[in-house]
């Protein structure tokens, strides 16, 4: 017998790329994997966390909100990123509320009430003229401040007077205690006056006192005595 012939000069095998044999013949390509392709992470979810740790709350909010709804039964990933920002919006929410409640704290141990005021106070801003005045911002007289209270004089009589007759009737005397109290304030031409008279509502809660101040507009420091 003799051996078939072999292949010409030059002849190359057809490379064997592709595909592979399995139990069926030839397999193209790769074999399936077994694991689901991972899904995508959502754009709002990122921008959801991004703007909550910047502090983007209402923005945050929104992009959370939607990256919830496109993220529900696992359609893109992100769902925790999308609840990490709303979060974190929450946190920064509760921030700004409590320096909101903060300030306004402040605002009110700063200031007493107009009838709780007494000689030698100093008022850090001078009230406008012809307002109702309810609260005054006390300050230590070694702040910069507008007002000095100079003189408190007790209203005679149980019946409310008036606001006018009581203009008429105090502040020559209020004008005079300046004088004793602080007589180089009272030359001074830049210092004016502002005289608190009680209204019928604080003379009923008790109020009988009226309160001389002195006004700078220079805001000094000390006390006008010196």
């Amino acid at each position: 017998m003799t051996s078939p012939p072999g292949p010409p000069p030059g002849y190359q095998p057809y490379p064997q790329q592709g595909y592979t044999y399995g139990q069926y013949g030839p397999q193209y390509g790769q074999p399936p994997s077994p694991y689901p392709p991972k899904p995508s992470t959502n754009g709002f979810a990122i921008a959801s966390l991004i703007l909550g740790i910047i502090g983007g709350v209402l923005l945050s909010v929104i992009f959370g909100i939607i990256a919830l709804n496109q993220t529900k039964g696992g359609r893109q990933g992100g769902r925790g990123m999308a609840i990490a920002g709303l979060v974190l919006s929450g946190v920064w929410t509760l921030g700004f509320i409590a320096l909101m409640v903060l300030g306004i704290f402040l605002a009110r141990w700063d200031s007493v009430r107009a009838t709780d005021i007494k000689t030698g106070d100093c008022i850090k801003e001078s009230p406008a003229d012809g307002a109702t005045v309810s609260r005054l911002s006390r300050v230590s007289c070694d702040e910069p401040h507008e007002g000095e209270v100079y003189a408190m004089i007790r209203v005679s009589g149980d019946t409310f007077p008036g606001q006018p007759g009581m203009r008429r009737k105090y502040r020559p005397r209020c004008l005079s205690a300046l004088e004793s109290y602080a007589p180089d304030a009272a030359d001074d031409p830049s210092v004016d006056n502002f005289i608190l008279y009680p209204s019928q509502e604080t003379w009923d809660r008790g109020d009988r006192d009226v309160a001389c101040i002195a006004i700078t507009k220079d805001k000094p420091t000390g006390s006008i005595k010196e």
